[in-house]
């Protein structure tokens, strides 16, 4: 799939109106750990990482900034490839943008790019498809160093029963069975699944990895959590494809940890052109 990062290449030129002409748009790569923030978005009390990102760029280029990123992530849920976008008046120079935020963001928010794009591009309303992460370690308990960080189970999973699940996923799927109850969607909840694969480290974590156009909230922790019950051998595989099929989540089961989830890239129809690579 074209428009990945890393690397970053240069953006075709927009055809809509740039705006005023000393202003810039500018894209960032972040990586977080999502447990010290009550997720992406500003709320009106507490920690967020659009309120981390906004204050600390308010700050230099002085005058108001607001970003807007490829998604939100929920409290507790970590990133490694947030792209954020946002325009600015600032001449500030993107050597000193850079060494700024590393100086001023918070220790669990990592820089790893910054650089400027297209005029009118938008981090999210641009956005293709996404890919998300989830980590599960089957067996013992008791991983002191990884808590927040992987769903640590106290049972082994049956491998091949949820790849098994897996296989049938790819393609034009109805999301909605497995988004939280309540959750509004404007259109369409039809999202095409482009993969989904389970990648084993003997001994160690396993990665369920799965890239969509797009993802209702809450969908990946709860396909996880049913996923988790087929490799238990509490659910055939084939329950995952009948209920997105039915449009309902019949066999209601846990809903995976947020400590587990990753945002691992976002894709564009052209990739990204960041002349400052952090990482």
């Amino acid at each position: 799939m074209a428009g990945c990062y890393p690397p970053f290449d240069a953006l075709d030129q927009s055809t809509e109106d740039p705006g005023p002409e000393d202003q810039r748009t500018l894209a960032l790569v972040l990586a977080y750990c999502g447990d010290a923030f009550l997720g992406w978005q500003v709320q009106p009390k507490g920690s967020t990482v659009q309120g981390a990102l906004e204050s600390c760029l308010t700050r230099l280029c002085n005058e108001p900034i607001r970003v807007a990123a490829s998604g939100r992530t929920d409290a507790g849920v970590h990133a490694w490839g947030q792209v954020a976008s946002f325009t600015t008046n600032s001449n500030l120079s993107l050597e000193r943008m850079e060494k700024g935020l590393k100086a001023m963001l918070p220790p669990e928010v990592c820089l790893r790019g910054l650089g400027q794009v297209r005029p009118g591009f938008h981090a999210r309303y641009d956005a293709k498809a996404k890919t998300y992460d989830y980590f599960i370690w089957p067996g013992k308990k008791g991983r002191l160093f990884l808590q927040n960080r992987v769903w640590d189970l106290d049972r082994d999973l049956n491998a091949g029963r949820i790849k098994e699940a897996l296989a049938g996923l790819p393609g034009d799927r109805d999301l909605r069975a497995m988004a939280s109850q309540g959750v509004e969607v404007k259109g369409s909840t039809v999202r095409r699944v482009l993969a989904a694969e389970l990648a084993q480290e003997p001994g160690g974590p396993w990665r369920i990895s799965l890239t969509a156009t797009g993802f209702l909230r809450h969908v990946v922790r709860n396909l996880v959590g049913t996923l988790a019950q087929i490799g238990w051998g509490k659910l055939p595989p084939e329950a995952l494809f009948d209920m997105l099929e039915a449009g309902n989540r019949f066999h209601p089961g846990p809903k995976a940890p947020a400590g587990g989830l990753y945002l691992n890239r976002v894709y564009y129809d052209h990739p990204l052109h960041l002349n400052t690579q952090v990482l």
